[in-house]
């Protein structure tokens, strides 16, 4: 039954509380306002283009709640961040980095994702946030995906739902809601669902017994939220060539009726291309609430918002779509709410002044020193090393690490090291070049980026093959496979700050 907050609201009001948008502003100010009372939307999520810095950040976190208590909401606020860890981190900026999925998942350890929930869902909790879209659940069975890849804990099933669950436990300690994505798996893919339409050929029994499996397990863990994807299952003939999120199959017969799930069906953003470049507009909310889901995410442009708001408006005034039906949707997102409140009434979030202390911790456990045959570990003071690190890139736009530096040499100051950068993708000029300012040092550190798909550092690996190399892979593990067999192999599979301190601290 529909709680008072809602129980008087017009249609626009309902359908508008099935909307989570980007902030239309950094600030709650007369733009703000504005936005609201032409969408008025029941829930948001803050993006790396709505922080301009930590106070203004903590400042909106802050200021979006006594807006909406204004407005007649009850607390708390269906304020969301996609805070994954690792590449895909709004907080980190501010506050200590984590080491990301696929870090943790080497050690086959979930307490570690447990503890990886908890440390995030303190820091969301801290300051206002009330859903995380995440843990990522996907089980990335195709090492060329571009999209999930070291996203992913893991290609082992089994692994995957028991990390998944724990991190559910553990976020929902910290006062957090949790949701499962991408449903019913994005780990198979080559194409980014950002970029255009994706097409999954697994076999039916290929997907319910790989890749569903840990959105089962998060279900029986009491997940709050599941975001489907935009992923077209061509060899399911029940989807009827629909994305996911637009298939009454996926969202209803499977994810309600087959699985049990009575939480919210969330989207992936709907602006993404493979979604907006094949749907009108002001069908795609229509089509989606048809199929099952309880909540859009319309992330960024404010006019394609409008448009698929008034769509979906039309449609239950037209009576295409019952109140009744949006109604449904209502109360599911009433009900989280009062999961988060339940959460917060039972946190033990971990203090502020240990966060450091356990990002630390985490990525200290996370190394994992794959070989050592020359015995080049742990480094030392009399010798003297060149420490090629990668220019980082965005390699899909669900990439928040591009333009930044990967953070080691000034953990590694102590030792006689100089520092040069390196391109993802170096031509054999930049690969000369380097080899011959790296010659005259003794032992050569070299950071790799996906050198599995990028055979350019495969190249540079090669040139090095007479230096005594340290190689740190620094993102997906497969770089293993191509890394020399004389060199020295460590997997960090993170470019934080707090990995990059660890194996200072580890191995020096």
């Amino acid at each position: 039954m529909i709680t008072k907050e809602m129980i008087n609201a017009t249609i626009r009001e309902k359908v508008g509380f099935l909307f989570s948008m980007g902030s239309p502003s950094n600030f709650i100010d007369e733009k703000f306002d504005q936005r609201f009372s032409q969408l008025p939307f029941g829930g948001m999520s803050i993006y790396p283009y709505n922080i301009e810095n930590k106070k203004q950040l903590l400042t909106l976190f802050s200021e979006v709640h006594d807006y909406y208590q204004k407005k007649g909401y009850e607390k708390p606020f269906l304020l969301a961040l996609d805070e994954e860890g690792g590449t895909l981190s709004t907080l980190d900026r501010f506050f200590p980095s984590v080491p990301g999925n696929r870090a943790l998942g080497l050690k086959k350890n979930p307490q570690l994702a447990y503890e990886n929930g908890k440390l995030l869902g303190s820091m969301m909790a801290a300051h206002g946030v009330a859903i995380d879209w995440a843990p990522i659940l996907d089980v990335n069975t195709n090492r060329k995906n571009s999209v999930i890849g070291v996203r992913s804990y893991g290609e082992n099933t089994e692994l995957v739902s028991e990390y998944g669950a724990r991190y559910i436990q553990g976020i929902h300690d910290a006062g957090v809601a949790a949701t499962a994505k991408h449903f019913p798996g994005h780990g198979e893919t080559e194409a980014d669902s950002h970029l255009g339409s994706v097409t999954c050929s697994l076999s039916k029994e290929d997907i319910f017994t790989k890749i569903i499996p840990p959105f089962e397990r998060a279900i029986e863990e009491g997940v709050d939220a599941i975001m489907v994807n935009h992923v077209i299952y061509d060899q399911v003939e029940e989807s009827k060539g629909l994305p996911a999120t637009m298939s009454h199959y996926w969202m209803t017969e499977i994810l309600r009726e087959k699985l049990g799930f009575t939480g919210v069906i969330c989207t992936d953003d709907m602006e993404m291309n493979a979604i907006k470049d094949h749907f009108p507009a002001s069908e795609i909310g229509v089509l989606a609430v048809e199929a099952g889901v309880d909540q859009l995410l319309i992330c960024h442009s404010p006019a394609f918002q409008q448009e698929v708001f008034n769509g979906l408006v039309a449609a239950v005034e037209s009576g295409r779509i019952t109140e009744e039906r949006i109604d449904e949707s209502v109360e599911r997102l009433l009900q989280m709410k009062q999961a988060v409140k339940r959460y917060q009434l039972k946190a033990e979030p971990i203090p502020e002044v240990e966060w450091k202390e356990k990002a630390l911790d985490l990525a200290k456990q996370s190394l994992q020193l794959e070989r050592d045959p020359k015995h080049l570990l742990p480094l030392q003071q009399e010798r003297s090393y060149a420490l090629i690190l990668p220019d980082l890139e965005a390699l899909t736009p669900a990439d928040s690490t591009g333009g930044k530096q990967v953070p080691l040499a000034d953990k590694l100051s102590h030792l006689q090291v100089d520092t040069f950068s390196l391109s993802l993708k170096p031509t054999n000029e930049e690969i000369e070049e380097l080899v011959k300012k790296v010659n005259e040092k003794e032992v050569v550190i070299i950071g790799t980026i996906n050198a599995h798909l990028f055979t350019e550092q495969q190249a540079l690996l090669r040139r090095l093959n007479h230096k005594d190399c340290i190689v740190l892979v620094l993102r997906d593990p497969y770089d293993c496979d191509v890394i020399p067999d004389e060199h020295t192999a460590v997997l960090i599979c993170s470019t934080g700050e707090s990995s990059m301190e660890a194996f200072a601290l580890e191995y020096s």
